[in-house]
């Protein structure tokens, strides 16, 4: 199971630039558009989550966009400090709404630690806190989704690693901490 978490965690993981853009305000005519009816699905089930009802607000306060491109093997959504967008690897883009929004949540932490200037005072271990507080938010919308058994009726391998990393969360956040700590120590320090 750990090696399958790990391949999650190097799978899933947000490429995280340690510059970060203003913090500024956008008018209304600056507001991201979600118009993919899956995107906008997502976007509303982090709104009736309690663990990420406040992500939609962070991403249009600070015009993040999200959209489908395609990645590398093993990559599955990365944010992009400079363009201000969530990728999401367009294998995905067939995935229930669910899924979309475990990973939209992941990426959303990224934006959301990006734009406080927290990365980019931080560091290293900055790079890594904001790793664990995205898996953290991931788990905990799914656990709010699925409950703690997780999604029954998985159909992705994205969807089984999230009941994992869910799972872990519940059952002991210290090992799953420990993990993404170890995973993104190399990755951070670049």
């Amino acid at each position: 199971m750990l090696c399958v978490l790990r391949i999650l965690l190097v799978g899933v993981a947000g490429l995280v630039a340690l510059a970060a853009p203003s913090g500024v305000g956008a008018g209304a005519e600056n507001l991201p558009v979600y118009d993919d009816p899956r995107l906008v699905d997502a976007l509303d089930l982090l709104d009736a989550s309690s663990t990420t009802a406040h992500l939609r607000g962070v991403l249009e306060g600070n015009r993040v966009n999200i959209q489908f491109s395609p990645m590398a093997p093993g990559v599955y959504a990365r944010y992009s400090v400079q363009r201000r967008t969530i990728e999401i690897d367009t294998r995905w883009s067939d995935a229930g709404a669910e899924t979309l929004a475990a990973v939209i949540a992941h990426e959303a932490t990224h934006a959301q630690d990006a734009v406080s200037g927290y990365l980019a005072t931080g560091g290293t271990s900055a790079c890594i806190d904001s790793e664990v507080r995205a898996f953290r938010t991931s788990a905990d919308f799914w656990t709010d989704t699925f409950g703690v058994s997780g999604k029954l009726d998985v159909t992705t391998d994205l969807e089984r690693q999230l009941n994992q990393i869910a799972q872990r969360e519940q059952m002991d956040p210290g090992s799953l901490e420990a993990v993404v700590r170890q995973t993104y120590s190399g990755q951070c320090a670049h």
